[in-house]
């Protein structure tokens, strides 16, 4: 998350409408933010307080207000017997809660939350276009390596295991750009001090393209530009065992072999 995506989330953060992840990401901003923006929050989660109170008062039913005033008067009555005075103001009450000042902060907490809102909606749709694009980009590389694959200028190759039968690889061959894509499936985890080496094999050379170590679950992927000199008199391709950093020429068994 950016320090502006952070900032613009402050009064979600105020309000607790924040997921865990996302709260903790603010907070941590917040740690290392100015002075003036952790008084900016402050004053947030102050007037977030102060919400409940903009909630409209249910109406009361007349015969429980009567209910309520004859057990008031009757504890009036019995605490002035004893001595006892209960200074009661209800009219007070309700024109302090109906003040200029309370009403202006009613205003301000609306305010908030509508900006609150605002904030939310803005982050959300920024979110869902920035994963839309990014969605648009992988379908575009998709589409795009599909119609390489079906173009009648591609050639698909299958190598198949030699020293390592449930070892296999697909070649795919744009002849027009002359690149290729290897992907490699299966293939055993090299011995520590090697490596598997991929060859050009020519009719009158081999001819080193690269050297690789597969991942945990056997699997590489090659791409690799082949040289229009070597294009012409490919005969095949081939993948061997060999020590660390590759050799000059092939000394290892074959793992992966195809005829071109």
């Amino acid at each position: 998350m950016t320090q502006s995506e952070a900032r613009e989330l402050i009064p979600l953060h105020a309000l607790g409408a924040l997921d865990v992840a996302t709260a903790s990401a603010v907070e941590d901003y917040l740690r290392q933010a100015s002075l003036e923006e952790q008084r900016e929050a402050a004053e947030f989660r102050e007037v977030a307080a102060l919400l409940p109170f903009a909630l409209l008062s249910p109406s009361v039913p007349t015969t429980l207000k009567g209910q309520l005033l004859k057990r008031i008067n009757e504890d009036l009555s019995e605490r002035s017997a004893t001595g006892q005075v209960l200074e009661f103001k209800p009219k007070l009450q309700m024109e302090e809660r109906h003040s200029p000042r309370f009403t202006q902060w009613l205003a301000i907490a609306a305010s908030l939350v509508l900006a609150a809102a605002s904030a939310f909606l803005f982050w959300q749709n920024r979110q869902l276009r920035n994963e839309r694009a990014t969605i648009a980009q992988e379908l575009q590389a998709t589409q795009s390596e599909l119609n390489r694959m079906l173009a009648p200028s591609t050639r698909i190759i299958t190598l198949v295991g030699k020293e390592a039968p449930q070892a296999s690889a697909k070649l795919i061959w744009d002849t027009t750009r002359g690149e290729w894509v290897l992907q490699v499936f299966n293939l055993p985890a090299p011995p520590a001090g090697m490596d598997y080496q991929l060859w050009y094999v020519t009719r009158d050379a081999k001819i080193s393209a690269a050297i690789f170590r597969p991942n945990a679950q056997g699997r590489h992927e090659l791409r690799l530009s082949l040289p229009a000199e070597i294009a012409a008199s490919l005969a095949a391709t081939a993948v061997t065992l060999e020590p660390k950093g590759g050799s000059p020429q092939p000394t290892g068994k074959f793992y992966l072999l195809a005829q071109i």
